[in-house]
């Protein structure tokens, strides 16, 4: 036997006797483990990193060395510390409280041991094989678990040294690809901080150490390992508001939006959430606006997976107090993908209890990609992720309906009637998310009711005390709680009069069958009500698309005194709207499809404008105190002067009422006069 080995048998006799409930071998084994580490005449012939003046540079050092250029003495003390710190790693891989083992004591010297002579000693660092340091970090790895060595770690000062080094092997990985040893040893480095940054106040230590920025160039990793132990780390970090404004002035916003894109759904996952972090900062979001992100973030509200979802919608919230970006994500078909999320329907959801924690785990263990991450929760911890999903949907259809086109279309694409029905209580639910959901689902609603002209439609929905309290929240209270009376007053009422409430909702569901046709068109919806009748929404029998149709009741006395003069009257108008129906073109001016008579009554069957009149947006922008832009009074404006010209000097036409609510607003402030 060497005589190293028996100096290291004569020093375990010497040591104290071996505590209580370990096996001799165990214990022979760490003593030998911590004696190696600390011999520093332990060096190695062939460098793999080099440091100069304070700067890392990786250097492309030859490893295929003969086994004659190397002493006999120093080839067997590489190997036998080597083969040492994988058995620990073996015999350790499940442990995680080594503070509370019985070799407590041991387990610190030897995680000092290999920080002191390991990780900070550069001397060792530029000679180390790549094969040996790579076992390192993976002990490193194991006993940072245990959150006493994490402590340990930042006052031996390991993690500016780990960020140093981490930085270097990543150049080496992005720059040439991937090295032997090198996605292993990102794994096990990137683990490591993400451990660090999952306790607030040491995510100050990982920031300091610059270690954040390398994460964010590991955004451009191949490695999906690589990739995802950058995600988790980041993620943590970015629980921190100090943390997020670092990492937020950093370029990552378009490398978020490449892997939403392209990658893989658990890849996705992890950067909707770091994204729904980030996107607390302005710059983030200018960035994904810069970027086009909005189409990205729509294209994956298709995904059945609910966490992804989640933080995808969250994202959307955020994004969309931008009024650009509010209109863009209309524009793009976002509002009616939320209220198909909200519908629920014929869509199977599928979600996890998977953690920051327990991924990262998985992702150093090397166990991820055979992770189950869909068919683990129980049915009632499915549906409270849905309620939390569909809370978030209504938040984002809050802030959406702000811009009075978008609280248009929601109330087109029968989001009222969406929205209504997830107020209801249900004793399936669990409480406290049902609760919350029910709040969020009120205040879109009272979002949209301080629209002047949905009013009507509310009126018939609650009944009288609940209206009240509905009212007396006031137009555009963002603050849930205010909302927490209404669900509490709402919850306590008997079973017939929730009951009442439900079939009022149901009443509102514009999909259901129509229950009235006048000539050839079924009534969808009432529009709305003037002084001369009635507008709906109707369809054609056998047609698909929406018109809009106006019920006139001649025995109105502004028609005449006697039916003589009614017919009169009649007559003059089916005379003009003939004329408007035939010779009317124009972008700006509404197209009249025809006339008929029915049970005294004429019907005017039109466009069907999508848009909101100016009326409206004026009093809207009075109850939110807010003014017209001058460039938009403009773009207004002028439509508006093309349109009375074409009719007054291109076809001698007086329009005679013309008035805010008779000037409609559709996408982009577009003018049609009716």
């Amino acid at each position: 036997m060497p005589d190293q080995d028996k100096k290291l048998k004569s020093t375990e006799k010497a040591t104290d006797k071996k505590p209580h409930g370990i096996s001799v071998r165990d214990y022979a084994d760490l003593k030998r483990l911590q004696s190696l580490l600390n011999d520093q005449s332990n060096q190695f012939l062939l460098p793999a990193i080099h440091f100069e003046s304070g700067q890392i540079n990786v250097t492309r050092a030859l490893q295929n060395v003969k086994s004659n250029e190397q002493k006999p003495h120093g080839q067997w003390q590489e190997s036998t510390e080597a083969v040492q710190l994988e058995n620990f790693s073996v015999t350790y891989k499940n442990e995680r409280n080594f503070s509370q083992h019985p070799k407590h004591k041991l387990f610190q010297e030897i995680f000092t041991a290999l920080v002191k002579n390991r990780l900070t000693c550069r001397e060792w660092v530029n000679q180390a094989p790549s094969i040996h340091f790579l076992r390192v970090l993976i002990c490193l790895r194991l006993l940072i678990r245990d959150p006493s060595y994490q402590e340990m770690l930042h006052s031996l000062g390991g993690i500016e040294n780990l960020a140093q080094y981490m930085e270097t092997v990543a150049n080496d990985y992005l720059d040439y690809g991937e090295e032997r040893h090198n996605v292993d040893k990102l794994v096990n480095m990137t683990y490591i901080f993400q451990k660090l940054a999952a306790v607030k106040d040491q995510r100050e230590w990982v920031i300091a150490s610059g270690a954040h920025k390398t994460l964010v160039n590991l955004l451009s990793a191949r490695n999906s390992n690589v990739l995802l132990g950058a995600l988790l780390a980041l993620t943590s970090l970015a629980e921190s508001p100090e943390c997020r404004e670092k990492i937020s002035k950093l370029t990552l916003v378009e490398k978020l939006l490449v892997i939403l894109h392209e990658y893989d759904l658990l890849s996705k996952r992890l950067t909707a959430e770091l994204l729904r972090l980030l996107c607390a900062e302005s710059q983030v979001k200018e960035q994904i606006k810069i970027y086009e992100g909005v189409p990205v973030l729509l294209s994956l509200l298709h995904s059945d997976h609910i966490k992804l979802l989640w933080s995808v919608v969250w994202i959307l919230v955020q994004v969309c107090e931008d009024p650009e970006t509010s209109v863009e994500i209309r524009i793009w078909g976002g509002i009616k993908q939320l209220l198909h999320i909200l519908q629920g329907g014929e869509k199977n959801f599928v979600s996890d209890r998977s953690s920051v924690g327990s991924l990262s785990s998985a992702n150093a263990a090397g166990r991820i990609q055979h992770l189950h991450l869909s068919d683990d929760l129980s049915p009632d911890e499915k549906q409270e992720n849905i309620f939390s999903l569909q809370a978030a949907c209504c938040a984002a259809i809050t802030e959406l309906v702000l811009n009075e086109t978008n609280a248009y279309q929601v109330v087109q694409a029968n989001g009222i009637y969406t929205i209504a029905k997830l107020t209801l209580p249900s004793k399936e639910r669990n409480t406290e998310k049902a609760n919350l959901l029910q709040c969020y689902a009120f205040r879109a609603l009272r979002f949209l009711f301080s629209m002047e002209r949905n009013r009507h439609i509310f009126k018939r929905l609650f009944p009288t005390d609940l209206f009240e309290i509905f009212i007396d929240i006031g137009h555009y209270v963002r603050d849930i709680s205010a909302y927490e009376e209404l669900v509490s007053k709402l919850n306590l009422l008997k079973e017939d009069e929730l009951k009442q409430i439900a079939e009022s909702i149901e009443s509102m569901n514009q999909n259901k069958a129509p229950t009235k046709h006048i000539g050839n068109y079924a009534i969808l919806e009432h529009l709305g009500s003037g002084a001369f009748g009635s507008v709906y929404k109707v369809r054609k029998h056998n047609g698909q698309n929406l018109l809009a149709m106006k019920e006139v009741n001649l025995h109105n006395p502004a028609f005449g005194k006697d039916k003589k003069d009614r017919d009169s009257s009649l007559k003059n108008i089916v005379s003009e709207l003939t004329i408007i129906k035939e010779q009317l073109y124009h972008p700006n001016v509404v197209r009249y499809y025809k006339t008929f008579l029915e049970n005294d009554r004429l019907y005017i069957v039109m466009e069907l404008i999508e848009g909101v009149p100016l009326g409206e947006h004026f009093y809207s922008l009075k109850e939110k105190k807010q003014q017209f832009a001058e460039e938009r009074i403009w773009r207004i404006f002028i439509q508006l002067c093309l349109a009375l010209r074409y009719l007054h000097k291109e076809k001698r036409i007086v329009h005679r009422d013309l008035t805010p609510n008779n000037v409609m607003l559709g996408d982009k402030d577009k003018v049609t006069i009716s």
